[in-house]
């Protein structure tokens, strides 16, 4: 009789968990949308089941990350759609889906992010519906060679910049790695994943924290800086040095230890391996240069910079710049082809903030 049991209660039970999860996502759309109306649709079960063939293996995309399934389907409004479902689920997974649904509805406009289109609460493991008309694909950084390694970096630059700028009360990120970030068909980087967003209150520069969270754990107080310092790291470590999820450190141990490390011990180990009295050749990821063959003195000067920069974010070098002025740096980078594109103390210099114009779609940046 057990079997009958539970599944006569199964049903009310997860209406009432559709409920909590309706109030909850409710609240935090109202608190992470200052206001503002962004639409979306609320599928039911029945909708996804059929769009996803009951998330049949045919339609399993290739862009599986470590936490999330993703699948392909459509139904007769949208002709496609990319569908991601969380592997695990508890009551703390689900705090973090509404707040993921509720940042990804004010950001989906922009050309460096996934276009929200809805989600469904209905299910037993709640999804988020995003546009999938394009194809996208989870970024393998070994298959990158230099020039998209830039690119992918001024992308993500400017989805931060963007997160930081373009609301009455900033967004910080807090969450970056490899998996969060999809390459579309053209080549476009895409951040995905804000379930670790927190949002600065008007007028304040940081947040406290409750516990800690993130890929940092040890921060308790955030800030923009708290995205900028992670940014570095992600350039200098993963797309300079080619480090992935495991990134060995001086004295031994893993990536789970170096994270727990404060941040003047990272500081350290960014100025060890990225310091400047060390060739370019020595340092750089070898499969990239392997496949780079010859590095020309123009790409010899632009991974310098790039080097520099990220230094710069996380305190090493010089003053910490903003996440605006990290993406318009790596934009130069990209663009100039004069020595002096960086100085001669290995200091970028950034142009004004008015340089920067955040239209409806986001922020385009300027060619300087």
């Amino acid at each position: 009789m057990g079997w009958w049991w539970r599944k006569r209660n199964k049903k009310p039970t997860l209406e009432k968990q559709t409920l909590e999860r309706g109030a909850k996502l409710l609240k935090d759309l109202i608190e992470f949308g200052h206001g503002q109306s962004n639409p979306i649709k609320f599928f039911s079960d029945d909708e996804i089941l059929k769009a996803t063939n009951y998330f049949s293996s045919s339609n399993c995309v290739s862009i599986s990350d470590y936490f999330n399934d993703w699948y392909s389907g459509k139904n007769e409004n949208h002709p496609m759609i990319l569908i991601k479902k969380d592997r695990g689920f508890s009551s703390l997974i689900v705090d973090l889906l509404c707040r993921d649904i509720a940042v990804s509805s004010m950001v989906s406009g922009h050309k460096n992010f996934l276009k929200l289109v809805g989600c469904c609460l209905e299910l037993e493991k709640p999804v988020l519906v995003y546009n999938g008309v394009k194809k996208h694909y989870r970024l393998d950084i070994d298959e990158q060679p230099w020039k998209r390694r830039m690119k992918i970096a001024e992308d993500i630059a400017t989805a931060f910049a963007y997160l930081h700028t373009a609301f009455p009360r900033p967004f910080v990120y807090r969450n970056i790695h490899l998996w969060n970030i999809l390459l579309d068909e053209d080549g476009v980087a895409k951040l995905i994943d804000f379930s670790r967003c927190v949002s600065i209150p008007e007028g304040e520069t940081f947040v406290r924290v409750e516990r800690e969270v993130g890929i940092y754990t040890y921060v308790d107080v955030v800030s923009e800086k708290t995205d900028v310092f992670a940014f570095g790291m992600f350039m200098g470590l993963t797309l300079l040095l080619g480090k992935q999820s495991i990134v060995k450190v001086e004295g031994g141990g893993s990536y789970t230890d170096y994270v727990r490390y404060k941040k003047k011990r990272a500081r350290n180990v960014m100025s060890s391996k990225l310091k400047e009295d060390r060739r370019m050749e020595e340092i750089a990821d070898p499969k990239m240069i392997e496949k780079m063959g010859q590095i020309s003195e123009q790409e010899l000067c632009q991974m310098n910079a790039f080097r520099m920069l990220s230094l710069r974010c996380v305190g090493v070098k010089g003053e910490v710049p903003t996440m605006v002025e990290v993406a318009k740096e790596l934009k130069k980078i990209q663009r100039s082809l004069q020595n002096d594109s960086a100085s001669p103390s290995g200091e970028t210099h950034f142009d004004s903030a008015q340089d920067i114009d955040q239209g409806q779609w986001g922020i385009r940046l300027v060619r300087v």
